[in-house]
């Protein structure tokens, strides 16, 4: 019989709030949410007792069962649709990745999908920076394990992948870090290379690729700018992404790749490497979940 998986306690949730006054509020939404959506977090409990390898997410860090009381990916999701969503979820990531990869995802944390260049790789991540965002990533980042460019994501039934966030890094250093890695990246922006990177992937496991709206991002406030700098809206039109009927962003899995002898003499070399980069991942990470 699998052990029980108990729903967090208010401290455990929370347990490192010194401010008074936010913790007081935490702890009545904690209290009001938890007696409203009971019948939601028994299906969920439920589950991760039967599902024990991703209860293992939810011990290591108690609030991410925050993700079924709060928002999930997409603002517009009520309660029943973000249960299912976190559960679809979960189904969805161990039939892509293989139980095999599932398990070495949660104990590890990460997984290498490709050697982009020599100085930075591909990475499927346990996502570690917001899980209302999604509880998986992927990553540009160097041998010292210090990220360039995440981009957080969440299966969605039947057989879509939404990329839910992207972030760059935020400190001093941010432009030049950008910079370096661009020139690394023979010329490709690694926020370009993280979408080709979902591409790559979404051929794989053979999903339909979608990106949120700006408005449905769960850190998106009418009245506040500061939580949202980034316009998804136009990043993902720059991508070729046209906006369909359920309000997501549906994205070309094909990436376009101009043919040598149109491009200028002097960067074809640079071009024959960045082609030379894309297709190495993809056979990598193709090689990867269809290994047998």
């Amino acid at each position: 019989m699998p052990q029980l998986f108990h729903f967090p306690t208010f401290n455990e949730m929370h347990p490192h709030e010194k401010r008074l006054n936010k913790r007081m509020r935490d702890y009545f939404r904690y209290k009001i949410r938890t007696r409203l959506y009971r019948r939601h977090i028994l299906k969920l409990v439920d589950f991760l007792t039967a599902h024990p390898l991703w209860a293992t997410l939810f011990v290591q860090t108690p609030y991410r069962m925050n993700t079924l009381l709060s928002k999930y990916c997409d603002k517009r999701f009520n309660t029943e649709q973000r249960l299912n969503a976190i559960i679809d979820n979960f189904v969805s990531a161990e039939q892509n990745f293989s139980a095999a990869h599932a398990e070495k995802l949660v104990n590890d944390g990460r997984i290498l999908l490709a050697e982009l260049t020599e100085e930075l790789n591909l990475y499927l991540n346990i996502n570690q920076i917001d899980p209302f965002e999604g509880f998986f990533s992927l990553n540009i980042a160097d041998h010292e394990q210090k990220s360039v460019y995440d981009a957080s994501f969440t299966f969605l039934a039947p057989n879509k992948l939404l990329i839910a966030s992207i972030q760059g890094p935020n400190d001093a250093q941010a432009q030049e870090s950008v910079r370096a890695a661009t020139k690394r990246l023979h010329g490709v922006r690694p926020m370009f290379m993280l979408i080709n990177g979902f591409k790559m992937l979404a051929q794989t496991l053979d999903c339909e690729l979608l990106g949120i709206a700006h408005k449905n991002q769960t850190k998106y406030r009418w009245n506040d700018s500061t939580k949202l700098l980034f316009d998804y809206n136009s990043f993902w039109q720059e991508n070729g992404a046209v906006l369909n009927s359920s309000g997501y962003w549906t994205l070309p899995k094909k990436i376009e790749m101009k043919p040598l002898q149109e491009i200028q003499s002097k960067k074809r070399s640079m071009y024959r490497k960045r082609y030379e980069m894309f297709e190495s991942a993809a056979v990598r990470i193709n090689r990867l979940f269809n290994q047998g």
